[in-house]
């Protein structure tokens, strides 16, 4: 399944639709009976867990005995997260399940849950974060690399820390396009095929999407308006799609060219597609004239039955082990200082693609901007749909 990751104009669904949720996938979980692998640290190494400083063996040796972590929204077919579960396994000994949900389902369930947890950590996306806080359900981790992180990519408490990154990215299914996929927002426009886009009144891809196209043609995430122009235009000449960007749809030649996903999911996309139907024409860029780079934010539930377990995880994920799980993913890690295995770094797309890519650190501006885009949307692009 998919992560479906929403900004805050998605309503919290209620309490009981969470609790027939946690019932499915995961679950709450048991202790790992298994015996636990011997963990060498470095003696030196701290973490701060709820607030609390402990040496990193301290950690290792609590976590062990939870022996369990449960999330929410971290699937194994989300930027390689299968790749760290093995590794946590291997490394720490912990079990682990997973239910996959929105952000805004997240912090529904750790809310409801809060007087009988279930769930440990989730990944939401960094427009979501502020929510996270004002609902206060989420506690606070800070890694034994925190200090590897930029200031950008984590809170300052350590209630959250933004391990990976993606940038809007176009796929196209060649033989429709001309032969190419389309390098900018300006050849996209001068085509006469298909652009998806996706759910843009709710989804934060698209809104992302849209924000990406807005800032190429002189905008900004207080002036979305040039986004909304560019869609409207598509819409006005029968060429938007508002149908899912979904894979399926794309493997099945129903969507020709998608604009509103990151790269980590189209550059999956492809090689997915491509092992099932070699034949296939699908390309895959940035846009050269202006793209959106943002990520998604790991969290450790306040109420987690396993604290200790799903700080450890979350020790692992801010490793290099962890970095360079989310590049095999093909998503970008934010740990510095990292050098990727050779044979990782060349699955990636090349680093001049991303030239012009903006860097969101403004949470608050791009929940607006998002906010902004979903209203006009609905106002003045949908009407003009054929």
């Amino acid at each position: 399944m998919k992560k479906r990751a929403k900004v805050l104009s998605v309503l919290l669904v209620a309490a009981m639709s969470i609790s027939a949720l946690s019932g499915c996938g995961g679950g709450g979980g048991s202790k790992n009976k298994e015996p636990m692998p011997e963990v060498q640290v470095d003696p030196n190494a701290k973490v701060v867990l709820n607030g609390t400083e402990m040496p990193l063996s301290e950690l290792v040796t609590k976590g062990q005995e939870e022996g369990d972590v449960q999330s929410v929204g971290m699937p194994d077919d989300w930027a390689n997260w299968k790749g760290s579960w093995e590794g946590i396994k291997t490394t720490y000994g912990l079990s682990h399940g997973d239910v996959d949900m929105t952000s805004a389902e997240e912090l529904s369930q750790f809310a409801a849950e809060k007087d009988d947890p279930t769930k440990d950590m989730g990944d939401i996306g960094l427009s979501m974060t502020p929510e996270a806080i004002k609902q206060d359900v989420i506690g606070s981790f800070k890694a034994s690399t925190w200090d590897q992180f930029p200031d950008w990519a984590k809170n300052p408490e350590g209630r959250w820390v933004m391990t990976y990154t993606g940038s809007i990215s176009f796929i196209a299914n060649t033989e429709s396009t001309g032969g190419k996929c389309p390098a900018s927002w300006a050849e996209v426009k001068s085509g006469d095929y298909l652009v998806s886009v996706g759910n843009v009144l709710g989804g934060a891809a698209s809104q992302v999407a849209v924000l990406s196209c807005a800032i190429a043609n002189g905008g900004s995430l207080d002036n979305i308006q040039p986004g909304i122009d560019f869609f409207k235009e598509l819409a006005a000449a029968g060429r938007l799609d508002t149908g899912d960007t979904t894979s399926a749809r794309l493997a099945s030649g129903e969507m020709v060219c998608c604009v509103g996903n990151y790269d980590y999911s189209v550059l999956s996309w492809r090689d997915n597609i491509v092992a099932e139907n070699p034949d296939m024409k699908l390309d895959i860029t940035i846009p050269s004239d202006g793209s959106v780079t943002n990520g998604y934010a790991q969290i450790l539930n306040k109420f987690a039955p396993h604290p200790h377990a799903a700080g450890l995880a979350i020790e692992y994920l801010c490793s290099d082990e962890g970095a360079i799980d989310r590049a095999r993913g093909y998503a970008r890690p934010t740990k510095q200082g990292v050098t990727l295995p050779a044979d990782v770094a060349e699955k990636l797309l090349s680093d001049d693609l991303y030239a012009n890519c903006t860097n969101i650190s403004d949470v608050e501006g791009l929940n607006n901007a998002c906010a902004a885009i979903a209203e006009a949307w609905e106002r003045e692009v949908l009407p003009l749909v054929q």
